[in-house]
């Protein structure tokens, strides 16, 4: 059995609805008079990006697709907190038709500008859809609530899983695959907050072009990293920060208080350049000059996802730069340390340093500090 849906707002983008559903579901023009499609505001008025459905005389075009029994369910999930009616919509031919409708609390919203989905698909629509496939994996795993909870999170690697789809991937000497090359026969959330884990069953191409057999692997998925060593070369000082860290403190380490360069997570709507001139104000109070891009990598590719974009960040580094930073909201107590390059060495050297993305940007900067000291200095 099944039923007429009217859609309207992201849920008319195709591929977000194939995320929700599980499959592509062709839409047919349809519209909805009497209501209008308008941007949703916060309590202070802000634009939350999103569309909210209100009665207007501008009226609404939208699509119409016949909904199973089972699609349904998945929709009822989706769009917890809204209200499902029936409407009168018009078709293409003009022909008049029952349909239901996912109808918002207006209340818990400001009303902004009309809203189109050609401008937010522009802009939000690959995202949106691969984070909406992360929610619609936890159905069954956690309630929605808890769904849309972690959906800031959600975002933040859905923009990395996005990000890994548009840069470019050489495969110069490493195998190179094809859409057949990997068969994933299962994935499970069974732990999502602020990190995920993901659980896997699937197969793979072995280098004598066979496929394996099923393999169960697990990933702690997190997103992008960006990580920035600033440097002062007519001083030929970087700056460093401190901080308690929780992983030396589960291996058992005495001192889990580690020195590194300036990071944090790229969030969604971000670049990692912008978010390494983010984190460079946060933690240490500076403003960073030119970015100097230095090798990107996976720090532990075999069980975490964690990308991180690394930089060489110049900057001016007096003796009178602030020395405690961090954001007290995210309980951040981060001191900051401003040392000669050759200290820096030094401490590498004793293993004081020990710190994977820190050393990679020490290394990069002895390769390229000579010729930015001379283009500072003149010389």
């Amino acid at each position: 059995m099944t039923e007429l849906y009217f859609f309207y707002g992201t849920l008319c983008h195709e591929p977000l609805l194939a995320a929700v559903l599980g499959a592509p579901k062709p839409l047919q023009p349809a519209r909805l008079d009497g209501h209008e499609v308008r941007h949703a505001l916060d309590a202070d008025g802000t634009d939350l990006g999103y569309p909210l459905l209100v009665e207007g005389p501008a009226g609404t075009t939208g699509g119409i697709a016949q909904i199973s029994e089972a699609e349904a369910e998945l929709l009822d999930w989706y769009e917890i907190g809204y209200r499902k009616e029936q409407r009168s919509v018009t078709d293409a031919e003009g022909a008049a038709h029952q349909a239901w409708v996912y109808i918002p609390d207006t209340a818990r919203w400001g009303v902004g500008d009309l809203w189109t989905l050609e401008a937010w698909a522009a802009e939000k629509g690959p995202l949106a859809t691969l984070a909406v496939a992360e929610v619609i994996a936890l159905r069954g795993q956690v309630p929605m609530e808890q769904a849309l909870a972690r959906y800031p999170m959600i975002r933040v690697r859905a923009a990395s899983r996005l990000r890994a789809t548009e840069a470019p991937r050489p495969a110069q000497l490493r195998f190179q695959p094809g859409p057949a090359d990997i068969e994933i026969e299962s994935l499970r959330t069974p732990y999502a907050k602020f990190f995920a884990v993901e659980d896997y069953r699937l197969r793979h191409r072995r280098f004598d072009g066979t496929m394996t057999q099923p393999l169960e692997r697990a990933a702690f998925v997190s997103g992008d990293a960006t990580v920035v060593l600033p440097y002062d070369p007519i001083r030929d000082r970087v700056l460093l920060v401190e901080q308690f860290r929780t992983g030396p403190l589960a291996r058992g380490d005495v001192n889990p208080w580690s020195l590194e360069a300036i990071a944090g997570r790229v969030d969604a709507g971000e670049t990692p350049e912008e978010a390494a001139r983010r984190e460079a104000g946060e933690e240490a109070g500076i403003t960073l000059g030119r970015l100097i891009a230095a090798p990107n990598h996976y720090p532990s590719p075999g069980a975490k996802s964690e990308y991180i974009y690394c930089f060489i960040g110049l900057c001016d580094i007096p003796d009178s730069a602030p020395g405690l930073g961090g954001l007290e909201a995210e309980g951040e107590d981060i001191r900051s340390h401003r040392i000669s390059f050759a200290d820096l060495m030094a401490l590498i050297e004793s293993g004081e340093v020990e710190n994977g993305p820190l050393l990679v940007l020490a290394l990069w900067l002895e390769r390229i500090r000579e010729p930015l000291r001379a283009d500072a200095l003149g010389g």
